[in-house]
């Protein structure tokens, strides 16, 4: 168990010295805590943000310091000891569970919502993903998902990588960023939700960074660094908060000019801020601005993905339904650091309105075409496909919850949304890949859907 200010007020009662730390620094927390008896569930970082005239921040910080080091006096638990030699034993012996089933022909199209498998025959294991661009090879790397079944708890096995020079058939590099399984309170051991890495290159340092959001009670970003695109990576900081907001889903882009690199993060489910990254793209500086604000779910952003066309920035975003889809929004703005305004849903025919049923990771250019990008997407739960009548039934149902005053949801959608897979429960080792190409027609971005198409059909 990691000591800090991700402890909750049950995992505190649980250790006497613990809970004699918070009485010491934080003496009114417990009686707020006794008062509303939900706040036990919480961590000490939500209750210090919710209730701070009980938590001043110097006392917080005090706090915090004295919970990590008597972390560190504390060995592994029995039960964290035996999961451990489990991981190690599994990585030490790893074994593909995507068998070859066939010979994998060449591919010379793109087949969004089809299974896609590298040159190997297995599956491609790159979810939330990204691609990087270096001499002449194209770089996807994202979450492994191979072993998270929606049974046992790994969340997600390290950060894989593929190399391709068309785009259309890639080659299994193995680990960009391998599971941490020495180590339950790293950032990434494999239970732990981390989700959406993003690589930039430094041009001042001339080292690559890598950002990759933790969620569940943590909600923190991980950093690491390189020398080289392909590693290894190590670990910067860990726990990172910017300017003390949880960290959402996010984007990063350096501006070509510049040479600035800034952040687009969702933070605390409500809002979308920019930030401007520090020199060396290793924290946040600070904040620029504010996009959607004041947002509940299913209405505030995440899934967020950011690029340029001509002299426009676009942002894609999509609502929040967990691993549920649902409809996408895109906005413009002149300058990286401007307020971003919305446009509307950019997946012009998709008569489901759950953007293809698909939630966007990542927009790159393709190098040699003079305007043609490529979204990609991840398709969650290709078993479980929503038509029009259900995302919004879907919508209703998640907005009641926060929202109770303003929307309502009738037993049976409820019922029907509880029987969805949700984050715990979701099989994401076979979820599959939406790509399709993005067009830009009097600066308004249209996301159609295509069976199949074909990089060469575009200029």
């Amino acid at each position: 168990m990691k000591y800090g200010l991700n402890l909750s007020w049950n995992q505190i009662l649980e250790d006497s010295q613990t809970l004699a730390m918070v009485r010491e620094y934080l003496p009114a927390l417990e009686i707020m805590v006794q008062k509303y008896p939900r706040m036990k569930e919480l961590s000490l970082r939500a209750l210090s943000k919710y209730v701070k005239e009980y938590c001043p921040e110097e006392q917080v910080r005090e706090l915090e310091t004295c919970l990590v080091a008597y972390g560190k006096t504390k060995g592994l638990t029995a039960e964290e000891t035996k999961k451990v030699a489990f991981y190690r034993e599994m990585f030490s012996h790893e074994k593909k569970t995507n068998a070859i089933k066939e010979k994998t022909q060449k591919y010379k199209s793109f087949h969004p919502g089809q299974p896609w498998y590298d040159t190997n025959g297995n599956r491609i294991q790159a979810h939330g993903g990204a691609v990087f661009y270096e001499a002449g090879n194209y770089y996807w790397y994202g979450e492994n998902k191979e072993y998270t079944d929606g049974e046992n708890p790994i969340w997600t096995w390290g950060i894989r990588v593929y190399k391709s020079t068309d785009l259309y058939n890639w080659e299994d590099l193995g680990y960009i960023v391998k599971p941490d399984v020495e180590n339950p309170d790293s950032n990434l051991f494999p239970e732990k939700y981390i989700d959406r890495p993003h690589i930039i290159k430094c041009e001042k340092t001339g080292r690559y960074v890598m950002w990759i959001k933790v969620s569940g009670v943590e909600s923190c970003f991980v950093i690491l660094q390189a020398n080289e695109f392909m590693g290894p990576y190590e670990v910067v900081v860990e726990d990172y908060y910017p300017l003390g907001n949880s960290a959402g889903d996010f984007d990063i882009v350096v501006d070509s000019e510049t040479k600035n690199a800034y952040l687009y993060q969702s933070a605390d489910h409500t809002n979308l801020y920019t930030y401007l990254l520090s020199e060396d793209y290793l924290s946040v500086d600070r904040k620029i601005a504010s996009h959607y604000t004041n947002l509940m779910p299913p209405f505030c952003r995440e899934g967020i993905a950011m690029c340029q066309n001509g002299e426009k920035k676009y942002m894609v975003t999509s609502g929040m339904t967990g691993y549920t889809p649902n409809q996408s929004d895109y906005a413009v703005a002149l300058n990286w650091e401007d307020e971003f305004v919305s446009q509307g849903d950019p997946h012009v025919n998709d008569e489901s309105m759950s953007s293809f049923n698909s939630q966007i990771s990542k927009i790159f250019k393709v190098e040699g075409k003079e305007n043609l990008y490529i979204a990609m997407a991840d398709r969650w739960m290709p078993n479980d496909l929503l038509d029009y009548k259900q995302t919004e039934a879907i919508r209703r149902v998640v907005a009641s919850k926060y929202q109770p005053d303003k929307y309502s949801a009738t037993e049976e959608e409820k019922a029907m949304f509880a029987a969805r897979p949700d984050l715990e429960r979701a099989n994401t080792s076979i979820a599959d890949y939406v790509w399709l190409p993005i067009l830009f027609e009097n600066e308004k971005m249209h996301i159609a859907w295509q069976d199949e198409w074909r990089i060469e059909d575009y200029l």
